[in-house]
């Protein structure tokens, strides 16, 4: 059980300052079909594209928003069927990759820098086999063995229930969030904090996007495709995601290093975000002047 504590680390921007230190969402028409809600702060290149996971929200990397504004492009949306997008006729991986391309196009950006959290990165991870990008980062997920063995017959009950519909599925989230989804020394206002940036969604395609997209991924195959830097960043107490998942993603990577992110579990990017967003930096050093990545890591590690 994280740690009883009303008080924020030294540091800490809460979701309320970070998220008025960047501008409003705005609806993008990525295709006939599909129009993403989509956050862009314009900022030197390479931008760092934030693609969330399953139920997740556009707001998840509210500390790198507010840390990189000014400093890098940004792009972060909500995936198709979630948020204010608009759902797609089918769901699958492969069309949240479209999805993600046509989007880019849209913004002019041909080399993102992409950052995949949970089930996001089974997206981050399948755009970078198939389109040039500058780098990726990984974090509690890999590529494969992304679904915990609670979570099917949890998300059946909801749909079959309809219990998405009740202001009482916020419950869900919270105890997730304490039980398997952080460190036991997190403190608890970190962790609400972060629930006022992922409200349980309420629209029935959000779960049947997990359901349908995301449900035996297994992208192992053709995992020396991917062409650039890669930091694979993955927290101990992380309870939705075994550790191992990620380490073994890291090995099918021709150029990439593996980063145990001690004193966190599933969002480690809320959970110390001074670190994460430092490791974050370290990826566009390598990106910006060719030093290995690993060298970066290190380099960032020592000055932690």
């Amino acid at each position: 059980m994280p740690v009883a504590s009303d008080a924020f680390l030294p540091g800490y921007v809460r979701f309320s300052a970070a998220k008025r230190s960047v501008p409003d969402p705005t609806q993008i028409q990525a295709s006939d079909d599909v129009a993403l809600e989509t956050l862009h702060v314009p900022g030197p290149d390479p931008p760092f594209v934030f693609i969330h996971g399953g139920l997740g929200s556009l707001w998840n990397p509210y500390p790198q928003l507010h840390g990189f504004a000014g400093e890098r492009e940004l792009v972060t949306y909500s995936l198709a069927g979630n948020g204010n997008s608009s759902n797609r006729p089918t769901q699958s991986v492969d069309g949240h990759v479209t999805d993600l391309r046509n989007l880019l196009d849209e913004l002019n950006i041909d080399r993102p820098l992409l950052h995949g959290h949970s089930y996001g990165t089974a997206i981050a991870i399948e755009y970078a086999k198939q389109h040039p990008t500058s780098g990726l980062v990984l974090h509690g997920g890999g590529d494969y063995d992304l679904t915990p063995a609670w979570e099917k017959p949890l998300l059946r009950l909801f749909l079959a229930l309809r219990l998405y519909n009740f202001p009482s599925n916020k419950a869900l989230m919270r105890r997730l969030a304490y039980s398997v989804g952080t460190h036991e020394d997190t403190p608890q206002a970190v962790i609400e904090d972060f629930l006022e940036s992922n409200p349980m969604p309420h629209k029935r395609s959000a779960w049947t996007t997990v359901t349908d997209a995301f449900w035996g991924y297994d992208g192992r195959d053709d995992m020396d495709h991917i062409e650039c830097p890669t930091l694979v960043i993955h927290g101990p107490a992380d309870g939705i995601v075994p550790l191992d998942v990620a380490r073994n993603t890291a090995g099918r990577v021709p150029d990439s290093v593996f980063c145990r992110l001690e004193r966190t579990g599933h969002i480690g990017m809320i959970e110390r975000p001074a670190t994460y967003n430092a490791l974050l930096r370290a990826v566009t050093t390598t990106v910006e002047t060719g030093q290995p990545l690993v060298d970066a890591v290190e380099d960032t590690t020592k000055e932690e």
